[in-house]
C-alpha cells in the first residue's frame, strides 16, 4: 500500500506539474514564433529599404550619367570616378546599350565584354525593351566568381525613350546590408536566410549553399514549402535533418524575395527542459516523503487488522471459537470481524443446509426407477442408489469401493469397457444394450456423463441406466405395424405423402417411384418445391396456405405421367396438435383422368342431339353468342336460317315415328352435306333445325346458301321402300350490327320461316 501511495503521488505530481509546463510551453511558442515574426519583418523592411535605396541611387546615377558613356569606355570611366558612391555601393557597374555592348567596372578600370551568352543577352535587351527598373535573378558573377545579383535602371533621352541600361551589382555574401541581417540571428544557433520565390538560396550562414535550390539536399522541410507557396508567419517544423524548429517567412515587397529565420526548439526552450528536469526531481523527493508518511499511517491503522488475522488463524487451527469474532472495537476493522463472524455463521448454516439437501438427493435417487452411480476414474463405484437392489438384487451400499469387474463380474465388465472409456475421455455416452438379468432378458438404455475439473482432467463419470425392455417390445409391434401399413399405402394408386410445419416431406409412398420414377428415400427432409417443382408449387401454395391454416383443401392439376399428360386431384388434409396447432399435412393425389374422360363424354353426349348426331338446342344456344361475338370482333356479317320439313306431322301420322324419325336423320345428313366447313347445323326440336352462317360476304350469299339447302331437299326420301317427296322452308335473317342479342336474331329469323310457309312452303324469306 506504501509503494501504491507513493506512485500515486509521484503520477499525481508529474501529471499536473507536466500538464502545467506544457501549456506554458504551448504559450512560449507563441511569444517566441510571434517575435521571430516582428524580429523578421523588421528585417525585411530593411532589406526593402537598402534595395529601395539602391534603386533610388542608380536612378540618380541614370539621370546623371552622359550619353556617350554608352559607347565610350573612357567616357564611363570618367563618370565612374565623379561619382565615388557608386562605387562603394555597388561591387561593379555596368552598361548594356541598344548595340548589344557591355561596358563594366573591373576594380579601377572599364573595360568592354567581349561576348555575352544567349541567355544573358536575351534577359538584357527584354530589361531594355521593358523601360523599367528591375532586379535581376541571382547569378555567380564571371567578374568576380561570386553569388551576385544586379539592379538594371534604364537611362532615358530627353523624350523618355530608353537609350541603355545601367547596372549596379551587389555581392550577396559581403554586403553590408545582408550582414546586417546576419547579427540579427535568434539565440547561439539561430540563423537568417534569404531565397527567391522560386527556392533559391540568396543568403545563408553556409556559403556553399548560396545560389543553390533549398530542395537540393534530400528530404522533406514543411515549413519551407508552406513559405514557397506563399505563407507568411511562423510556424513549428522539423527539418531535414530530423530537428524541431521555430521557422518564420515574409515576403518583400521590393522583389520576389523570402526572407526567413529559423531558432531551433532546443535551444528556445532550454530553459523549460531543464525547469522540466527540477520539477520531476521535486515531485521524487515529495512522493518520497508521502511515502513515508503513508507508510507511518498504515502501520497505525492496520494494527487492528492484524489482531483480526491471527483470529482468523486460531479459528482455522481449532484454538478458538467463531465468537472471538465478536470481541473487536466499534470501529471498521471491528465491523468487519462482525461481518467474518456473520458469514462464518451462514456457512455453517450453509453445509447444515446442504447435508439436507444431500439427504433429499439420495431420497430423489433412491425413489427414481432408474440406476443411478457415480464410477471414478479406477472404475470403482462411489455411489450407488437403491434401484440397483430393486432391478439386480445387489446392496448398493456393499458396491462402494468396488470395481465394475467385482461387482457386475468381468464379462459384463468387457461389454461395457467401450463405454466407460470414452466416458473418462470427457465425451458424453449413450447406449443401448440387452443381457441377463435374474434369468430373463432385459433391454437397457444408459447415459455417462464425464465428470470434467476446472483443468480439464476426468475425475469420474455418472451414469444413469433405464430399463426399456417393455418400450422396446412396445417399439417392435410398432414397426410392424408401420412396415404393414406402408406395404399399403405403397401399393395404393394414390400419392401419399406427409409434410411437416416447415412444408418438408416425412413420408412419401412407392406410388411415386412408380408414377414419376422418383426414390422417395431422396426426398425424405426436402422441401416441397424440391419434389414438384416451381411452376407445381406456385399452384398448390394458396391451397397449402388453407391446409397449413387447418383446413381442408382440394385442387385439380395437369403432370406428365410417362408419355401422357394425366389429370390428377391432390386434397391436403391438416393434422391438427392437442389445441388445434397444425403439426403437418397429409398429402392424397388421385389419377382422375378416365373420369375426366368420361365427364366429359356426358357432357358431349348431353349438347349432342341422339337422334341426328348433330348439335341440340343446348350446344346451338352456347355456340350463337360465341359466333356473334367472332362476327363483331372480325366485322364479317352472320346469317342465321331458321328451318322445318313441310308436312312433318302427316309423314308421322301415316307412316309412323319410325319413318318420321328416318325423314329426320337423312334431312340432317343433306344439312350437313349442304352447308360450309365453317356453319353449324344444329336441331332444336321435333323438325325444328337452324343453321349459324359465318363469314358470308352480304345477303346474297346467305340467300344462295339458302337456296342451295332447299334444293338438296328435293331429292326423294326413300320411306318404308318407296319414294316421297320431302320439302322445306326456311327463314333467314342476317345479324343486325352489335345492338342485337341472339335471342333477337331468332326471333327474325322464326319470323322469316313462318312468312316462307305462308307463301307456300318449299321456299326461303330473308328477313327485313
Amino acid at each position: 500500500m506504501t509503494v501504491v501511495v507513493v506512485m500515486l503521488v509521484l503520477a499525481a505530481t508529474l501529471i499536473v506539474t507536466l500538464v502545467a509546463l506544457l501549456l506554458a510551453e504551448r504559450d512560449m511558442k507563441s511569444v517566441i514564433g510571434n517575435q521571430q515574426f516582428a524580429l523578421l519583418s523588421s528585417a525585411a523592411a530593411q532589406v526593402d529599404a537598402q534595395i529601395a535605396a539602391r534603386k533610388v541611387l542608380l536612378a540618380t546615377l541614370a539621370d546623371t550619367i552622359p550619353r556617350e558613356a554608352g559607347n565610350d569606355a573612357a567616357a564611363m570611366q570618367a563618370f565612374v570616378d565623379r561619382n565615388p558612391v557608386a562605387r562603394k555601393e555597388f561591387l561593379n557597374l555596368h552598361i548594356f546599350n541598344r548595340q548589344g555592348m557591355l561596358l563594366r567596372t573591373e576594380g579601377e578600370h572599364v573595360e568592354a565584354t567581349p561576348t555575352l551568352n544567349p541567355r544573358t543577352r536575351a534577359y538584357l535587351e527584354g530589361a531594355l525593351a521593358a523601360g523599367k527598373a528591375v532586379i535581376s535573378p541571382p547569378y555567380k558573377s564571371v567578374l568576380t566568381g561570386l553569388p551576385s545579383f544586379m539592379i538594371l535602371q534604364p537611362v532615358r533621352d530627353a523624350q523618355g525613350r530608353t537609350l541603355m541600361l545601367l547596372g549596379g551589382s551587389i555581392d550577396l555574401t559581403n554586403s553590408v546590408f545582408l550582414e546586417q541581417i546576419a547579427e540579427q540571428k535568434p539565440g547561439e544557433t539561430g540563423f537568417m536566410f534569404i531565397m527567391t520565390t522560386g527556392g533559391i538560396l540568396l543568403h545563408h550562414p553556409d556559403h556553399k549553399r548560396l545560389l543553390e535550390h533549398i530542395n537540393a539536399r534530400p528530404g522533406y522541410n514543411r515549413a519551407t514549402e508552406m513559405a514557397l507557396r506563399g505563407f507568411e508567419g511562423w510556424t513549428e517544423a522539423v527539418n531535414k535533418e530530423g530537428s524541431e524548429g521555430i521557422y518564420a517567412y515574409k515576403h518583400l515587397q521590393s522583389t520576389d524575395w523570402i526572407i526567413g529565420v529559423r531558432f531551433p526548439v532546443d535551444e528556445a526552450f532550454a530553459p523549460m527542459i531543464q525547469m522540466r528536469r527540477h520539477a520531476m526531481l521535486a515531485a521524487a523527493v515529495f512522493a518520497a516523503i508521502a511515502g513515508v508518511m503513508a507508510w507511518l499511517a498504515i502501520q497505525t491503522l492496520f494494527k487492528p487488522l492484524g489482531s483480526l488475522h491471527r483470529n482468523i488463524s486460531d479459528i482455522r487451527s481449532g484454538a478458538a471459537g467463531i465468537g472471538i469474532l465478536q470481541r473487536q472495537g466499534d470501529d471498521e476493522i471491528g465491523e468487519l470481524s462482525a461481518a467474518f463472524h456473520e458469514m462464518m455463521a451462514e456457512r455453517q448454516l450453509y453445509e447444515q443446509q446442504i447435508a439436507a439437501s444431500e439427504k433429499r438427493l439420495r431420497t430423489i435417487a433412491d425413489s427414481l426407477p432408474a440406476i443411478v452411480a457415480y464410477i471414478d476414474s479406477d472404475l470403482r463405484y462411489r455411489f450407488t442408489n437403491e434401484h440397483f437392489r430393486h432391478l439386480m438384487g445387489l446392496d448398493p451400499r456393499s458396491m462402494l469401493g468396488k470395481t465394475i469387474a467385482e461387482v457386475m463380474g468381468k464379462e459384463f465388465a468387457a461389454g461395457v469397457a467401450c463405454f466407460n472409456e470414452a466416458a473418462l475421455r470427457g465425451q458424453r455416452v449413450h447406449y443401448e444394450r440387452e443381457g441377463y438379468h435374474n434369468g430373463s432378458l432385459r433391454q437397457m438404455m444408459g447415459d455417462m456423463v464425464p465428470d470434467i475439473a476446472a483443468d480439464g482432467s476426468v475425475s469420474g463419470f455418472y451414469l444413469m441406466a433405464l430399463d426399456i425392455t417393455e418400450r422396446k417390445t412396445a417399439e417392435l409391434q410398432q414397426a410392424a405395424s408401420e412396415k404393414r401399413l406402408k406395404l399399403l399405402t405403397d401399393n395404393l394408386p394414390v400419392l401419399i405423402a406427409y409434410l411437416d410445419h416447415e412444408r418438408k416431406f416425412q413420408f412419401m409412398n412407392a406410388t411415386f417411384q412408380h408414377w414419376f420414377g422418383i426414390d422417395p428415400q431422396t426426398l425424405i427432409g426436402r422441401h416441397l418445391i424440391d419434389g414438384i417443382g416451381n411452376e407445381q408449387y406456385h399452384l398448390a401454395e394458396p391451397h397449402l396456405d388453407q391446409a397449413y391454416q387447418g383446413q381442408a383443401a382440394t385442387y385439380e392439376l395437369q403432370a406428365r405421367i410417362g408419355d401422357d399428360l394425366h389429370t390428377l386431384e391432390t386434397t391436403f388434409l391438416p393434422e391438427l396438435g392437442p389445441k388445434g396447432k397444425v403439426l403437418g399435412i397429409y398429402s392424397l393425389t388421385h389419377d382422375t383422368t378416365r373420369m375426366k374422360e368420361i365427364e366429359q363424354r356426358l357432357t358431349q353426349l348431353a349438347r349432342i342431339d341422339s337422334l341426328t348426331c348433330i348439335a341440340n338446342r343446348l350446344m346451338f344456344e352456347e355456340l350463337l353468342p360465341l359466333a356473334i361475338a367472332r362476327a363483331r370482333r372480325n366485322r364479317k356479317p352472320l346469317a342465321l336460317a331458321y328451318l322445318d320439313i313441310d308436312y312433318f306431322k302427316e309423314i308421322n301420322d301415316t307412316l309412323g315415328h319410325g319413318a318420321g324419325d328416318q325423314v329426320l336423320k337423312e334431312f340432317a345428313d343433306r344439312l350437313i352435306a349442304s352447308v360450309r366447313a365453317s356453319d353449324t347445323v344444329a336441331r332444336l326440336a321435333g323438325d325444328e333445325f337452324v343453321i349459324v352462317f359465318e363469314q358470308v360476304a352480304n345477303g346474297e350469299e346467305a340467300a344462295r346458301l339458302a337456296g342451295k339447302i332447299v334444293d338438296a331437299m328435293h331429292a326423294p326420301f326413300t320411306l318404308q321402300g318407296a319414294p316421297h317427296h320431302v320439302t322445306t322452308s326456311i327463314g333467314l335473317a342476317l345479324h343486325e350490327g352489335d345492338d342485337e342479342t341472339p335471342a333477337g336474331l331468332l326471333a327474325r329469323a322464326d319470323s322469316a320461316l313462318y312468312a316462307a310457309k305462308r307463301d307456300g312452303r318449299d321456299r326461303y324469306t330473308v328477313a327485313d
